[in-house]
């Protein structure tokens, strides 16, 4: 049986008039709910406004959360009602008779508590108290404990027991395919175990369950594991992280998001996974994988953010419901909204941001942030400040990965060599330990290797995308800067780009920048640049003279 806040999230739902329930709240309500309700716990714990104003600001009405009513009327104060305290409530008609001897029907919300006091609510005349009424009542009758519960947390921040369970069914998916967990898939799963801030003990039994392919859980057992130790509430958003990253190491695997294989076709209905919510995945995915992209324009990349968030909206997920995991590229979720504190964003927003879904919209672009500007006609957009934040996350998460898997192989070496001086050691056991090892030594190449390109695209940031060669050849008309000229022309390469404008199409050549993985490369000509000054307005302007004039 679910808990109290997914009772009231369910039926709550079905309250009409001008009801919001969590995800569904929209984010000035909530703020100005919290605001005028004197509500001071976690926003992410409001399960439900109703919404008692006629032009929908929500200052007045009800506020629900896992263990309590606040509701507030016109010019009056908030009044906070405990569940405990509430014996039963009823929507009731009265009759009054007016001075002139006209009777008046009124009807009151009265709620009737355990110590025989009764409180009332007289004014709520766009709410449907009615329906509420009897949710009220099928609570408190049927709950003997009433907690607030965040209807959104991140998984790192949850119990070893879900985040086991969790990992093993990425191992199930994994050996599903072809019987056997490969490098690149043992890397993603080091990863996320990363990402997920699993300790020590719980990495152990993770090595030894991908060590016994032919002891695997069955699928019912681990998601039964995974839904009893998820947060009441969380259930929803909980799978659809889940089918995120089954998804992404598919993916990953395969080479394409993909959505269409057979572990997911079969366990679809243990996830309670809907055609919407494998494609609001699947867009996460996409989108993650895309803000990296400098091909991608701010206006793009936010573009691409609002769809997603619209289509969480639709499906009736918070957006960072699909980041609970954090962010396929490999940001954590506490990472992704540490960020928010980097951009000074989390004063302005007032609120949680995982509790609010806002912390991966605000991070991946929908929000334009004042402090940052374009840089001159570098190519360069206010977006590498985010690429960059997210970035260093990638690589502080691989670094922290790298360390986890060199702990692992001196433990597995330390075995092996205990193992070979051992008399009773079966060849069977030192092939399989040798097996691990190696498992371990290839999986290493390959965070590393993927370290090495986040670094190279991280210095690569300092560096414009399409270079404008008036300008390079301004900056470097001093004799003592000739030199430069042809260390910057070695990254770049000639490509025929095709625009449209006013209708027309207009070929034109551009100089772009190479692709190149190599971080110190990337560093030094990022180096050079910043010499060079090339960014700056003055530069800009002597390039463009340089354009006019010709180059003599």
């Amino acid at each position: 049986m679910s808990g109290i806040n997914q009772f009231l999230k369910d039926k709550l739902s079905e309250v009409g008039g001008k009801t919001y329930v969590s995800p569904n709240i929209p984010e000035k309500k909530l703020a100005n709910a919290v605001k005028a309700f004197s509500y001071e716990g976690d926003e992410g714990a409001i399960i439900c406004i109703l919404d008692n104003t006629m032009f929908g600001s929500a200052k007045e009405g009800v506020l629900v959360t896992g263990d309590r009513i606040i509701y507030k009327e016109s010019f009056g104060d908030a009044v906070t009602v405990n569940f405990s305290e509430i014996n039963d409530v009823s929507y009731e008609s009265r009759v009054t008779t007016t001075k002139n001897g006209k009777e008046k029907e009124s009807k009151i919300f009265v709620i009737n508590l355990a110590d025989g006091s009764s409180r009332e609510i007289k004014y709520a005349a766009l709410l449907d108290l009615d329906s509420f009424s009897s949710v009220l009542n099928e609570a408190v009758n049927k709950f003997d404990e009433f907690q607030e519960q965040s209807q959104l947390q991140p998984i790192e921040d949850l119990s070893e027991e879900l985040k086991v369970g969790y990992i093993k069914v990425i191992a199930n998916m994994a050996f599903d395919n072809d019987g056997e967990i490969d490098s690149i898939e043992f890397a993603e799963i080091l990863q996320l175990m990363t990402r997920l801030s699993l300790s020590p003990e719980s990495r152990y039994e993770v090595r030894d369950y991908i060590s016994n392919a032919d002891k695997l859980t069955p699928m019912t057992d681990l998601v039964k594991t995974i839904d009893e130790y998820t947060p009441d509430g969380m259930h929803q958003s909980l799978h659809i992280s889940l089918v995120k990253d089954l998804i992404s190491i598919q993916s990953v695997v395969e080479g394409k998001v993909n959505c269409d294989f057979p572990f997911l076709e079969k366990n679809r209905d243990l996830f309670k996974a809907t055609d919407d919510e494998i494609e609001l995945a699947q867009m996460a995915i996409a989108n993650d994988r895309k803000i990296l992209d400098r091909g991608y324009s701010d206006d793009a990349i936010t573009k691409s953010v609002k769809e997603l968030g619209a289509k969480a909206g639709a499906v009736g997920v918070p957006l960072g419901a699909v980041y609970l995991s954090g962010s396929v590229v490999g940001m954590s979720a506490a990472g992704m909204t540490s960020g928010l504190a980097t951009l000074g964003l989390g004063g302005v927003l007032g609120l949680s941001s995982m509790a609010t879904g806002i912390g991966a919209a605000v991070l991946l672009g929908v929000v334009a942030y004042k402090g940052m500007k374009h840089f001159t006609g570098t190519g360069a957009e206010e977006g590498d400040r985010r690429r960059e934040l997210m970035l260093q996350e990638v690589i502080r998460q691989s670094q922290k990965t790298l360390n986890v898997v060199i702990e692992d192989i001196n433990y597995i070496s330390e075995r092996l060599s205990s193992a070979i001086l051992s008399e009773s050691v079966t060849k069977e056991q030192l092939n399989r330990l040798a097996g691990k090892l190696n498992q371990y030594i290839s999986a290493s190449r390959i965070v590393s290797a993927r370290t090495e390109q986040a670094e190279a695209n991280k210095a690569r940031l300092q560096c414009p995308e399409v270079l404008d060669f008036d300008r390079l050849k301004a900056v470097t008309d001093d004799p003592v800067k000739k030199k430069y000229l042809d260390f910057v022309m070695k990254f770049y390469s000639e490509e025929l780009i095709v625009e449209e404008k006013d209708g027309e199409k207009i070929k034109q050549t551009i100089l772009k920048l190479v692709p190149n993985s190599n971080p110190k490369e990337m560093h030094d000509l990022g180096q050079v640049f910043e010499l060079l000054d090339y960014a700056s307005a003055q530069s800009a302007f002597k390039g463009k003279l340089k354009g006019v004039f010709g180059n003599g």
